[in-house]
């Protein structure tokens, strides 16, 4: 066995092949099998990089021309997962350059980033060699002690004389919404549910796993577009000279995660899989209600056939038939066939399968809704005053709506004094 050199506390220094008393040697060969598979099978060229070519195709473009490019940084937009740090690292092998790597979380303050970051940026890298430089998780930075950091940033970025890239998960923070404007966005996507099952395959077929196939989906389709993930829950499976079955990915919870709009959309119509739509929508970031509006103004534009847009705005109906009886008898068990309606009745409607574009529509009940969010507001307080002066409810004081219109127009003077008397204004 190969052993490695121990530290000797008595004398503080290093010596080779030494063992102390209780002290621990380590055999090489055994550290070296329990690396962790993300590590050890990440890419090492953007051939082997699963997912997301266009927006690799983007970077490189702005890289291999970032003297004439207008701007000195890219943001990187993306889930957990799917390869912003890695795609990095490639293209600083790929160029020939240097990569200075920092996390948002290491130098975050004002002062930071100007004594270390800046200083960075501006300074020529050993043997003339090219510099890249990567600040990870960027939407860390918030809250008092980050004051006035993505300012700093913004001007640094501004003035470097390298390439800087920028990742991010979360593009609403304050952080991230002040480096678009400094910066090239690109956007990478979740890792495909083939890509990742293609990716595990090969891991298996390197590491002579034997693995059932239905239990390799089920590992990809938990995993939900994170790469990473999906390879931690492949090792942490595995056992030498045994099978992993189905019933051994099911042993993995499915991670507790919210899909957005276009993910659930994306599989409701995809998928014929009752129990792949079914969880869609109870992981969707939307209630049953907008989901609805969702599918329902998208399913002329996803299903080709008019039986399969018929048996899709059937299965809405019913599921409106539900709601209904949901909020008369408030007996919300009901939400259980509503939700099956709208996402197994919806996928299971169609009759074959479609290709088309996943470009969704917004809403227009939605649109409406929101383009007279205040004068609802308005219109609805003033229901709630009507009701308070006349004892009842805002129902019937709406009745009286068309007549305070029609005296406001032919009589202003009595208007007022209704008005203030009322505490409305039409």
């Amino acid at each position: 066995m190969q052993s490695i050199g121990v530290l000797n506390p008595s004398r503080n220094k290093f010596k080779q092949n030494q063992k102390p008393k209780n002290q621990i040697t380590y055999n090489i060969s055994q550290t070296n099998y329990y690396l962790m598979w993300a590590i050890k099978f990440k890419p090492k060229t953007f051939e082997q990089f699963a997912g997301n070519r266009k927006a690799i195709g983007q970077l490189k473009s702005w890289a291999q021309n970032f003297k004439n490019e207008r701007y000195k940084a890219v943001l990187i937009l993306g889930p957990t997962g799917c390869g912003k740090t890695t795609a990095t690292e490639l293209l600083a092998k790929e160029l020939g350059f240097n990569i200075i790597e920092t996390n948002a979380s290491d130098i975050r303050s004002k002062k930071e980033l100007q004594s270390f970051f800046g200083h960075a940026l501006q300074q020529q890298s050993l043997f003339f060699k090219g510099k890249l430089v990567l600040m990870d998780e960027v939407d860390g930075i918030s809250g008092r002690y980050d004051r006035g950091a993505p300012g700093e940033l913004a001007n640094i970025i501004k003035t470097s004389k390298h390439p800087v890239i920028l990742t991010a998960t979360d593009e609403n923070t304050n952080a991230v919404k002040a480096m678009k404007k400094c910066a090239k966005v690109i956007k990478f996507e979740k890792i495909d549910f083939d890509e990742l099952c293609t990716a595990l395959q090969d891991i298996c077929k390197t590491k002579d796993i034997k693995i059932d196939d239905k239990a390799l989906k089920i590992i990809a389709r938990n995993a939900d577009g994170d790469i990473r993930a999906a390879i931690n829950d492949l090792q942490s499976l595995n056992e030498k000279d045994r099978l992993i079955t189905p019933d051994d990915a099911r042993t993995i919870d499915f991670r507790n995660f919210e899909r957005n709009t276009k993910d659930t959309l994306s599989i409701i119509f995809k998928t014929n899989d009752c129990k792949i739509s079914k969880e869609a929508i109870d992981t969707c970031e939307k209630d049953l209600d907008e989901m609805s509006e969702w599918i329902r103004d998208n399913l002329p534009r996803q299903y080709g056939l008019s039986e399969d847009i018929a048996g899709g705005y059937n299965m809405l109906s019913r599921a409106d038939i539900f709601r209904g009886r949901i909020m008369r008898q408030q007996y919300y068990r009901y939400m259980v066939y509503q939700s099956a309606d709208i996402s197994c009745g919806v996928s299971t409607a169609k009759t074959q399968k479609y290709s088309n574009p996943l470009e969704f529509h917004f809403p227009a009940k939605i649109a409406i809704l929101g383009r007279t969010k205040f004068s609802r507001a308005k219109e609805n307080k003033n229901l709630s005053k009507i009701g308070e002066s006349l004892h009842c409810s805002k129902k019937v004081a709406r009745q009286y709506i068309p007549m305070l219109k029609k005296i406001k127009s032919e009589s202003p003077e009595t208007y007022a004094k209704i008005s203030e008397e009322l505490e409305i204004e039409l």
